[in-house]
Parts: C-alpha cells; sequence; structure tokens
C-alpha cells in the first residue's frame, strides 16, 4: 500500500515549503518541521471554523474567530479552496476597512 498524506499531515503537498539540503544547519529542518506542523494546524482550524459557521466566514471573520493573522490564515483557506474543500459563497460581507470581503463555505 502506498503512503499517502491526508489534508490535516505535517508532510501534506499542499505546502510550499523550499527543501532542506543535508548540509544546511539542523535549525533549517526544524524550521520547515515547524512550519508544515503549523499549516496543517492552520487548516485544520479553518475548516473546523467554516463547519461550525453554515452562513460562511471572510477571511477577516476567520482570523478574529481564530486569534491567527488574516494574511497566514487566509493562506490556509486558500488550500482548502484548491484542495476543493471550500468555495466562494457569491456573498460578500464588509471587511474592516469597509470593503466587501468574500465568503467561504465549506462545499
Amino acid at each position: 500500500m502506498t503512503w499517502q498524506p491526508d489534508l490535516f499531515d505535517a508532510g501534506a503537498a499542499v505546502i510550499d515549503v523550499a527543501p532542506v539540503r543535508y548540509t544546511d544547519p539542523e535549525t533549517c529542518n526544524e524550521a520547515r518541521k515547524d512550519a508544515l506542523s503549523n499549516a496543517a494546524r492552520g487548516r485544520k482550524i479553518a475548516l473546523d471554523l467554516l463547519f461550525a459557521h453554515s452562513d460562511g466566514l471572510t477571511d477577516f471573520e476567520l482570523a478574529e474567530l481564530s486569534g491567527w493573522q488574516q494574511t497566514s490564515i487566509g493562506k490556509r483557506r486558500g488550500e482548502l479552496r484548491d484542495l476543493g474543500l471550500v468555495e466562494d459563497s457569491g456573498l460578500r460581507r464588509p471587511s474592516p476597512s469597509g470593503s466587501r470581503a468574500i465568503v467561504w463555505r465549506v462545499t
């Protein structure tokens, strides 16, 4: 049987992290592992929040509810979109600046 990463696996292929060379310091390997782990955790947080809010959430609302930066949780939500798990609901809500923000929902 072939191993295949799942959505929340720290080695999931949706992560765009540079590989570490064997000549790199140990701290590079540690940083890469941390990045993979944080990304997997962020995808789980975003998906859990979207499941809990059937009316959908903007990236700004995701950030407020998760405690993550909007750009960070938005990146994780984008990975969920790329995987086909999240979609644009067609709705828009005001962002903190007053501009219209996409409301995302689970597919």
